[in-house]
């Protein structure tokens, strides 16, 4: 219990080529830069409540091909990618906060550019309730919990999702741009 897992580089790099794991818990990586290929996982011990992870860089946040940042549990966690305020958040990996007993999670991706590219898969689905995503911004860029991207770029094989898999209600997910938004993926919320 209140097991975290935290790495700081305020001004270098922090690359993850294995695994960081915090069972319910939480994990926290920051730097100037961040570099995601391996494994993070703040997935719930047995069917408990899912954990969280928040990665914050000042410059750029790549999720790479393969990687894997998950917060699943009976109850999804929350899971927050930040390139900050001038930075550039480029994704090809795999992102959940799913709530395989319950209502999905939550996940928020923050930039000024947004790229979530071929192949990137980001589910907040739940058993009883999709969750809620957020990418770039919230409802009509005016939700001031997130910080407006400028541009967002979804590419045709990327996939999100935050659907109720066995009952209730689809989720919510929002894209949002102050400038550009360029919207070609997979978006399902289904009830």
């Amino acid at each position: 219990p209140r097991l975290a897992v935290r790495v700081t580089a305020p001004q270098g790099e922090v690359l993850n080529l294995g695994s960081l794991a915090a069972a319910g818990g939480r994990i926290d990586v920051q730097a100037a830069s961040v570099n995601q290929q391996g494994i993070l996982r703040a997935d719930a011990l047995s069917q408990g409540p899912a954990g969280e992870i928040i990665i914050s860089a000042s410059q750029a946040l790549n999720l790479a091909a393969g990687s894997s940042t998950t917060a699943d549990g009976g109850q999804g966690g929350q899971v927050s990618l930040d390139a900050g305020a001038e930075g550039r958040l480029l994704i090809s990996g795999q992102a959940s906060a799913q709530g395989l007993n319950g209502l999905g999670g939550q996940i928020v991706l923050q930039g000024r550019e947004i790229g979530l590219l071929d192949r990137a898969e980001i589910d907040v689905s739940g058993r009883f309730g999709g969750g809620e995503m957020l990418v770039g911004g919230g409802e009509q860029g005016k939700d001031a919990r997130v910080r407006n991207a400028e541009a967002l770029y979804f590419a045709p094989t990327a996939r999100l999702a935050a659907d109720a898999t066995e009952n209730g209600e689809g989720g919510r997910l929002i894209l949002w741009s102050d400038k550009a938004t360029r919207a070609f993926g997979s978006l399902s919320a289904q009830g």
